[in-house]
């Protein structure tokens, strides 16, 4: 069990050459903008400027990576927002290409920067993010899925996360219990959007059996998959910074496959993931591993043995994990 009808999309108009952007009037906005880019911050200045071009992200995305410079949407969104900012080289090169990208003068935002901030263990990654199609890349029906709920991004970060998986005796999913902590990363913060995918694309979908500080809301699904994409009501609004806990349970169908992993798909850094497997003392596996790849379906970028107890539990502690997957994954007689 991961956590975290097709259609193909048509390749967006033509979007016009770096002369032809630089030749774009500003529209309403552009007297914010020369406010904005005295006083910052940065953020503020950037939505301008964005405001003021009336260049849509994906345009200006498109117009970057002619240039070298690969940013995705998401990033470009939370530097706008103020969820993240351009700390490394590359990201720093973005901000130059954007000034011209948007008519900015020279170093008006990259001068609202400052000095590049402290990390560390307790230190958000700031442009580490990775939009979450293309976390579940090889998923088609997701995108769609996702605007069925009217967004991609919920505006909360998931500082950390717990899933216990229980299998049954004959090492199908049974129970798998999730325990999120989340950060508001805006204001009006009321939902959480989460991703899960079943074992078995000729069985049942599994069914949420219990939510705590939330309710369920909206679902949305491609059983070919199987693929569920569920909207989590919070018990309250949160303004940007305010954090909350979620809880919820997921039953699986009877007469499943057999489960070969278990894990979570993160688009952005959180700060702990922890893992916890429960095998049927009749159904235990030969060795397990702990894994990490680039996206949901992915080959393995690391992949260390785990010791499987006596009672036949496993467990993997994810310190900082990046966007990626994280899992464990099993192997049967």
């Amino acid at each position: 069990m991961n956590t975290s009808g097709t259609r193909r999309f048509e390749r967006a108009p033509h979007v016009p050459g770096l002369q032809e952007l630089k030749a774009v009037r500003p529209r309403e906005g552009a007297a914010d903008l020369r406010d904005v880019l005295r006083t910052g911050p940065f953020e503020a200045a950037l939505d301008s400027a964005v405001r003021a071009s009336g260049l849509s992200l994906e345009r200006i995305q498109h117009r970057l990576a002619e240039r070298g410079v690969e940013i995705s949407v998401t990033t470009l969104s939370y530097w706008r927002r103020g969820r993240s900012r351009p700390e490394r080289p590359q990201s720093r090169r973005a901000v130059r290409l954007l000034e011209e990208l948007l008519g900015v003068p020279t170093d008006g935002l990259v001068s609202l920067l400052g000095p590049r901030r402290p990390r560390g263990r307790w230190v958000h990654r700031d442009d580490e993010v990775v939009e979450t199609e293309h976390l579940w890349r090889e998923f088609v029906s997701l995108p769609e899925l996702l605007a069925e709920l009217g967004s991609t991004d919920d505006g909360l970060l998931r500082v950390a996360a717990h899933d216990s998986y229980e299998l049954d005796a004959r090492g199908a999913g049974a129970r798998l219990t999730t325990r999120l902590t989340l950060k508001a990363t805006r204001d009006g913060v009321d939902r959480c959007v989460v991703i899960l995918r079943g074992e078995d694309p000729d069985g049942a979908l599994p069914e949420f059996a219990d939510v705590r500080n939330a309710r369920l809301g909206r679902l949305r699904s491609d059983p070919s998959v199987p693929l569920v994409v569920a909207e989590l009501f919070l018990d309250r609004t949160l303004s940007g910074g305010g954090t909350t806990l979620i809880e919820y349970t997921l039953r699986f169908p009877d007469e499943g496959r057999r489960a070969e992993e278990c894990g979570r798909g993160f688009h952005a850094p959180a700060l702990l993931y922890t893992l916890e497997v429960a095998f049927h003392p009749d159904a235990v596996p030969v060795r397990c591993r702990r894994c990490s790849s680039a996206a949901v379906t992915g080959e393995p970028l690391s992949a260390e043995p785990v010791w499987i107890s006596a009672a036949g539990r496993v467990h993997a502690v994810f310190e900082n994990p990046g966007p990626g997957f994280r899992a464990l994954r099993w192997e049967w007689h």
